[in-house]
């Protein structure tokens, strides 16, 4: 009977399987490794419904952007694919054909219409991108291994709030071929995001001050937030493969217990829970450390998108309809349980089941992350400056890791050089952008009244 049941049963699925063969293919790549099985869900349901079958590739956040740009010029970009919202770029690349309109997707509700920003998500009145995503959120979350913070005279349940007291901490666990901390020096942008994060912890505006409209790079707390991190490689508490790793990498060799500390963001729970559950069992997570361990504050700018439709893809309407899935509440409590960054509805991270760490990370960003004041927002034509504004190499990401090299001592004339740099590279995209006919000054980058630590709203 049973082989006779399987037979039946292969005979059934013949047809099927050919039948799915036969539907068109729709390609999509992204780096979100812990939604891949709430996506395969969605995926098997639309092949199931005579849809489409979409082929999954699970990419590198590292390498991620190269490998578009690779397929791009093949002619060969994924349907579906996720990309940062750097507005520097979207403007050039939606011209380029990269990404297209998503027409007839339905968008509707009060949380999903505010993300609905010229230069950002919507390009000539269209939406082009979708958030599936809140952005308040950070990735200097610091995670610790329980049993060895212990060991280190570290507060397991407390965490650790103040650069001294980690700085302490990591020396006392640096020993017997196991250090205090490992950084993804390789990873270049993550490590710009992480200090750009710390240093607004530590007390900068954020990347430019509002209050003048000047970029803040060389500001003190950039200085001083590259100085703390260069500390542990002083004093032999920083992990020494610290330099050829990347965010991947990294986590692995700190989840097999390397290093005791390691700043990663939300998603390093759900990574953990599928990976390494003993590991995450076995966690603690502290937010961001702060000099003399005052709150931090980071803020943000607009909603960048989370999935983009290719200006290649032969299905548009297909890929709208697929997309569709990726905007309901039950997908919203989906992606919480997932465990990577926060829901666009952050309300549904309480109607999800999470494990404790996750709920600790997102109930810090309900403390820490505010709504900064966006160019963007208070003038959508800057969206043309963004999008001629030339890359300035070496970027923040790449002095990081020249000082952590050892290529220069001092790190604060690099810092300025860049600051400089970007400042002329805006002037000179205002002043082409005016030529071309839109309106925009340096003072679009200026906000008066804007007050440190509070939300923003115009």
């Amino acid at each position: 009977m049973l082989i006779a049941g399987t037979a039946a049963a292969a005979a059934t699925a013949l047809p099927l399987r050919a039948f799915a063969d036969d539907l068109p293919v729709l390609d999509w790549w992204d780096v979100f490794g812990t939604l891949t099985d709430v996506h395969q869900e969605i995926w098997d349901a639309f092949a199931a419904e005579g849809k489409a079958r979409v082929v999954y590739t699970h990419t590198n956040p590292a390498s991620a952007m190269q490998s578009l740009q690779l397929a791009f010029r093949s002619g060969e970009l994924p349907d579906v694919y996720d990309m940062g919202g750097d507005p520097a770029q979207l403007a050039a690349l939606y011209e380029a054909g990269w990404f297209a309109p998503m027409d007839g997707l339905v968008f509707d509700k009060p949380f999903q219409k505010d993300t609905l920003v010229e230069g950002q998500t919507v390009f000539d009145g269209k939406q082009c991108s979708l958030p599936i995503f809140s952005n308040l959120w950070h990735n200097d979350n610091l995670w610790y291994h329980a049993e060895a913070m212990s060991a280190a005279g570290g507060d397991v349940e407390a965490g650790v709030a103040s650069w001294e007291d980690m700085r302490a901490i990591a020396a006392k666990a640096t020993t017997g071929g196991k250090y205090g901390l490992l950084l993804p020096l390789q990873f270049t942008t993550r490590m710009a995001d992480m200090v750009i994060d710390m240093a607004m912890a530590a007390g900068a505006p954020g990347i430019f001050d509002p209050k003048t409209g000047e970029y803040a790079y060389a500001s003190e707390p950039f200085v001083e937030t590259i100085a703390f991190l260069m500390s542990f490689q002083k004093d032999g508490s920083l992990h020494p493969a610290s330099s050829s790793l990347d965010a991947r990498q990294g986590r692995s060799r700190w989840a097999a217990g390397e290093a005791l500390f390691f700043f990663d963001g939300p998603w390093n729970s759900g990574v953990l829970a599928s990976s390494a559950p003993e590991v995450l069992d076995s966690s603690g997570v502290s937010n961001v450390p702060t000099p003399g361990g005052v709150p931090p504050i980071i803020g943000r700018g607009v909603q960048p998108g989370s999935f983009y439709m290719s200006g290649q893809s032969e299905h548009p309407e297909l890929v709208v309809e697929l997309l569709q899935n990726l905007t309901t509440d039950d997908y919203y409590v989906a992606i919480a349980e997932g465990m990577d960054q926060p829901p666009l509805d952050l309300s549904a991270v309480e109607r999800a089941n999470v494990h404790p760490t996750y709920k600790t990370v997102v109930n810090n960003f309900s403390t820490t992350m505010v709504r900064l004041p966006d160019p963007l927002v208070a003038n959508p034509s800057t969206a043309q400056v963004f999008s001629r504004m030339r890359t300035i190499e070496p970027g923040l990401g790449e002095i990081i890791q020249g000082a952590f090299a050892g290529a220069f001592s001092d790190v604060k004339p690099y810092l300025q050089q860049y600051n400089d740099a970007m400042t002329a590279e805006r002037e000179r995209a205002i002043s082409a952008a005016k030529a071309d006919g839109f309106d925009v000054s340096a003072d679009d980058w200026v906000f008066p009244n804007w007050v440190r630590g509070e939300n923003y709203t115009g």
